[in-house]
């Protein structure tokens, strides 16, 4: 799609376009010129501009020297919004990881940490919190670490969200508790968590083949540290924590954690930003995991050259372009057939113990007793079997993952992805179930199995790759599609 302004245009008054770098859900960012010869980057608000204005309008008077400073908001002519905001011309952190893949190393990493927790340090002693927190929207400049894109910034609160706000960051540097709308600076604290674990690992410690399996894993799993040195280990596993109150609580904590220790401190011993990051990253390469929103100053090469006027000059050094690739699977997104468990949206995800599961399946079976005994009596075997079969494929999938004793017992059944069942996940899950129901004369150990797994799981739960979870009280029944 191409942009809505080309190289000369000036949709606003005072600034022409030299040419698009950028865009996300709700804009496009440019890089422009001001009449008096100053160079900007120039954010077009294309759709609900009142989403990121109202994050905008809570930053616009901060001048940290770690943050991407927010010049002016304007309206031209013809009603369109515009944030205009310094032009940062030095890599993102995502540049800089993808020009190395295996991590930044301990100098880089700590460099780079300091200058984002003292830029949020600025932030959340002002009461605001930036929740989007992502290497896309941290940029090295002139020597100094910025935190870009307030689109998603608001003031801290316990608010539960709404329709404005429910969609929040981006979804592998995402805290737990950011479905259930807790907006704190807890989240930001856990956002700086996975990226210095990106940085200094070059991986992220949560990843999957679908959105879903990906928030699963940050509300359920630990990172794997091995292999990581002190202080950062202890660090990160302290920032990850999935209750907010066992994080660090200030970004001063989290700094002091590092660089209160020797080891800490001799990581930037002798370090040099400007010969390490300065020409550390070809520009233009594309954050692999999108968000809502555009950073505010994406990379020039973004465009093919010459796109929108004349291309860039070169830069000044040999380094080669990193080569983008097409876009992992672990960002791709649940098919819109597929639900996201409402738990799982609300960060309340709690796995259901033996004991209780047993209880559902005795109302199971006293529900179905007289039909069972109809149908044994004429078709023996079989008609118990297709009667069990039936109920759960058929109550599973209309019931979004419960029977009448799992409704009853408040538990669902979901896909270990997040993601409610199918009739496909539902008709599997019920012969798996019965694989387990073969294991009886064995003392039933496919269903005892439950008690001695850490997410609770008997063996027709590992084979049809299932879980069974406490359901929200009362079981919403509208709920929103993921794309």
């Amino acid at each position: 799609m191409a942009f809505a302004f080309k190289h000369g245009d000036r949709p606003l008054e005072g600034y022409t376009i030299q040419r698009g770098v950028g865009r996300g859900g709700f804009g496009e960012v440019y890089y422009a010129v001001s009449d008096g010869g100053k160079d900007v980057a120039l954010k077009y608000l294309r759709d609900n501009p009142e989403v990121e204005l109202r994050g905008v309008e809570a930053c616009i008077n901060l001048k940290g020297p770690h943050l991407v400073s927010v010049y002016d908001v304007r309206k031209n002519d013809a009603g369109e919004y515009f944030i205009i905001m310094e032009y940062i011309s030095g890599p993102s952190l995502r540049d800089l990881l993808v020009a190395e893949p295996k991590g930044l190393g301990v100098q880089k990493a700590a460099f780079m940490l300091k200058g984002i927790g003292e830029g949020l340090c600025y932030l959340h002693d002002r009461g605001i919190v930036h929740r989007d927190l992502k290497p896309g929207n941290i940029f090295y400049d002139d020597g100094y670490v910025k935190i870009g894109d307030y689109g998603l910034s608001k003031f801290i609160s316990l608010s539960r969200h709404s329709a404005h706000t429910s969609s929040v960051g981006t979804v592998h540097y995402m805290a737990p508790e950011v479905g259930s709308g807790h907006y704190t600076k807890a989240i930001d604290i856990y956002a700086v968590g996975v990226m210095l674990y990106e940085m200094l690992l070059g991986k992220l410690p949560f990843e999957g083949s679908s959105m879903g399996e990906v928030l699963m894993k940050h509300l359920t799993q630990r990172p794997e540290l091995d292999g990581l040195q002190e202080p950062f280990a202890h660090v990160i596993r302290k920032a990850l924590e999935k209750n907010p109150a066992d994080r660090f609580q200030g970004m001063e904590d989290m700094l002091a954690a590092v660089f209160g220790s020797a080891r800490g401190r001799e990581s930037l011993a002798g370090f040099n930003p400007e010969l390490s990051l300065s020409g550390a990253a070809a520009r233009g390469t594309a954050d692999v995991h999108p968000s809502p929103m555009p950073s505010p100053m994406p990379s020039p090469r973004a465009v093919p050259a010459g796109a929108y006027g004349p291309p860039p000059p070169p830069p000044p050094r040999s380094a080669p372009r990193p080569v983008v690739g097409p876009l992992p699977p672990v960002c791709a997104a649940v098919p819109v057939a597929k639900r996201l468990a409402p738990e799982v949206v609300a960060g309340r995800v709690r796995y259901a113990g033996f004991f209780i599961r047993g209880v559902a399946a005795f109302i199971d079976l006293v529900v179905l007793i007289i039909p069972l005994m109809i149908s044994v009596s004429i078709l023996h075997v079989l008609g118990p079997l297709a009667i069990l079969v039936v109920y759960h494929v058929s109550l599973l999938v209309k019931w979004d993952g419960q029977t009448i004793g799992k409704r009853a017992c408040g538990l669902r059944v979901i896909n270990a992805d997040g993601t409610l069942l199918d009739h496909n996940d539902g008709l599997r899950r019920a012969f798996a179930w019965l694989v387990s129901v073969a294991t009886m004369p064995l003392l039933g150990f496919g269903f005892v199995m439950a008690g001695f797994d850490d997410r609770k799981r008997a063996l027709h739960d590992r084979i049809a790759g299932t879980l069974h979870i406490y359901a929200d009280e009362p079981a919403p029944r509208v709920q929103r599609q993921v794309r």
